[in-house]
């Protein structure tokens, strides 16, 4: 159809311009009354779940990766238990932990262990009924399994150059079982008195309230501060390894007091290692924190060997026990 006349030039007479009018308005009843054209509809994809949920084929792969498991030994408990894989996604949070919270020490350690309770198949089970042992097993375990990050970087503390070393971890594996220790009993003499100590690996959930407690003084504090503090809790990290402590008179055995510190919360456990002579505790040779150094980190750290500088043959102290080295 032609678009209508709007302008007419001087010799068009008329009786033309009638016609023509005629004829437009003829047309334009004739277009009006056909049928109007109907568009094809193309058929829409439509799904009725809700929105965030996931796909049919999201499900699918988690449920195929969930069933991917590998059984982790736990050797100190005789008992081997089933672990997944870890996902990306799960990868991914651990890294932005660590990078949230500078690697610190309490966000770490709780985060790691609300990871492994996630991968366990098992829904009952809670590694924070299980002591540092297997704790540490189970992080190197799934270290192994995940194929995360075996080379390791350093900073040689002599010269300050950066280090790089492949981590065997299955020779990792295998010495760290060999280093388990059984719980042990030892007696140190002071002032007219026997201390009679049972020492062996801590429970994960008292280790857990030593780090959410003792990190409190931690946010606020300078970088002067934070330093000592990381050194302390060192020491008192070490002092979770005693699980009993009983003070008995020399000239009267009978006349003693004794305490379970396992069962203790982190406050009074603290309190009762306080009112202990400050020789039984750390004597270099025959105090508490000398003992349980020899009897469990002692091992341990023969495990995480020591490594020599590449550049100046500094020995370094091994950085294998750095969780944001398996996860980061």
């Amino acid at each position: 159809m032609n678009p209508p006349i709007t302008h007419y030039k001087d010799e068009v007479d008329e009786t033309t311009k009638n016609l023509v009018n005629q004829e437009l308005e003829r047309e334009a009843k004739e277009v009006q009354a056909e049928e109007p054209v109907k568009l094809k509809e193309l058929p829409v994809k439509r799904t009725d779940r809700k929105q965030g949920s996931s796909s049919s084929i999201v499900n699918a792969f988690r449920q195929k990766m969930a069933t991917s498991t590998t059984s982790v030994s736990l050797p100190s408990a005789g008992k081997s238990v089933e672990f997944r894989e870890i996902s990306t996604a799960e990868q991914k949070e651990m890294s932005k932990i660590a990078l949230q919270s500078n690697s610190r020490a309490d966000l770490m350690y709780c985060a790691m262990l609300s990871l492994i309770n996630k991968l366990a198949v098992d829904s009952d089970f809670n590694i924070r009924d299980y002591t540092e042992f297997e704790r540490i097993s189970v992080t190197l375990n799934l270290q192994q399994l995940n194929k995360i990050n075996t080379e390791i970087k350093y900073t040689c503390t002599s010269c300050g150059k950066e280090n790089t070393y492949r981590l065997d971890t299955p020779k990792l594996l295998r010495n760290f079982a060999k280093s388990y220790r059984p719980d042990n009993t030892f007696d140190i003499g002071s002032g007219g008195r026997k201390f009679t100590f049972v020492a062996g690996w801590p429970n994960v959930g008292a280790v857990e309230d030593f780090f959410k407690a003792y990190y409190r003084k931690y946010d606020n504090a300078s970088n002067g501060v934070k330093e000592s503090i990381n050194n302390l809790s060192q020491v008192e990290y070490i002092t979770m390894f005693l699980k009993q402590v009983t003070v008995s008179e020399t000239s009267d055995p009978e006349d003693s007091v004794a305490a379970d510190l396992e069962q203790m919360p982190y406050g009074e456990r603290v309190q009762i290692i306080d009112c202990l002579p400050q020789s039984v505790v750390f004597d270099d040779d025959t105090g508490v924190v000398a003992r349980v150094i020899e009897e469990f980190i002692a091992p341990m750290n023969k495990v995480f060997k020591y490594h020599d500088c590449a550049y100046c043959g500094a020995e370094q102290e091994g950085q294998v026990a750095n969780l944001t080295d398996f996860l980061g």
